[in-house]
């Protein structure tokens, strides 16, 4: 069990600039600390040709194939035009690399959300987006997003076999708070381990999140989409939530009394840097490996695409 010395870093990742956006009523219920300016790389000076901010929201990224998440801003608005074009390229020697499109997906609560893409880099280092976006009246916005890509994930890679690490479950406390920040928790959620699952022999879905004690706004909504999920495939698919924190119930709000759960040390959620408590989900195939994982949001539409992947 990890003690949470570092859980009162301020959150330099992605998932800050998330929450400073979207809306007030859709935020989980601990304050946001004040973010400091961002570790993401500087972009490699290009000529004035961007009008819009990019925002990328996955930041676990690697050799290989990858989901790829991001916002888009203009001056006035969060852009949620259903598609949208990117071209990836290596800063180092200024190649392009992949062309692609990136579609929307909508968050509860209103409008707003992400664009996601697979993109798949050939090398590790630092890279940018290109990203351009057709507006109603047909003029071209465009951003330029970098990023940073390594050798290998510290989450479980796609193809692998996750750990095999005990979570807690109903069977094993006298009430779901002590596993789960959750108000309303779906007990459904929290009766199986995630050996079990593996050995079912059916796919399964393990999303890890603290739905009232996440620094973003978008924790309690994921638990909710994967529970929506579940009540849709429950008979061909296995679903459990991880809690991130060991100690929900004594935590209060005040994260310097939290200890994360063994569980974000061996699935490597705490090697990200700056990671706090930003949502996961994976969902596994059949023989337990991992089909596809998620960084930050999900959306349901987005999830049920992974699962028929795997069905």
């Amino acid at each position: 069990m990890t003690t949470l010395s570092r859980s009162v870093r301020p959150i330099v990742m992605a998932a800050a600039a998330l929450a400073m956006i979207v809306i007030a009523g859709a935020a989980c219920s601990s304050p946001t600390p004040t973010p400091e300016p961002t570790a993401t790389p500087t972009p490699t000076p290009t000529p004035d040709d961007t009008d819009l901010t990019g925002i990328l929201a996955t930041t676990d990224l690697s050799v290989g194939s990858n989901r790829v998440a991001f916002l888009l801003l203009s001056p006035r608005a969060l852009v949620n035009v259903p598609q949208v074009s990117l071209t990836s390229t290596f800063v180092e020697d200024a190649s392009p690399s992949e062309t692609a499109t990136a579609a929307f997906y909508q968050w509860p609560f209103g409008t707003r959300g992400n664009y996601v893409t697979q993109l798949e880099f050939d090398r590790a280092g630092e890279w940018e987006l290109f990203v351009e976006a057709e507006g109603a009246d047909g003029e071209i916005s465009a951003a330029r997003i970098p990023l940073h890509v390594k050798d290998s994930s510290f989450t479980p890679a796609v193809g692998t076999s996750p750990p095999m690490e005990v979570n807690k479950t109903a069977a094993v406390v006298s009430s779901l708070d002590e596993i789960t920040s959750w108000s309303t928790p779906d007990p459904d959620l929290y009766q199986a381990t995630i050996p079990q699952l593996v050995g079912d022999g059916m796919p399964s879905v393990v999303v890890f999140a603290s739905p009232a004690l996440c620094t973003s706004p978008t924790c309690g909504p994921q638990v909710e989409t994967v529970s929506e999920l579940k009540d849709e495939y429950r008979d061909s698919v296995s679903f459990v939530h991880v809690e991130v924190y060991d100690n929900p119930h004594e935590i209060q709000g005040d994260l310097t009394t939290a200890s994360y759960s063994p569980l974000v040390d061996t699935w490597g959620l705490s090697m990200i840097e700056d990671y706090l408590n930003e949502s996961f989900v994976f969902i596994l195939d059949r023989d337990g490996r991992i089909a596809s994982k998620y960084e930050g949001y999900a959306s349901f539409d987005e999830l049920v695409a992974g699962l028929r992947q795997v069905l």
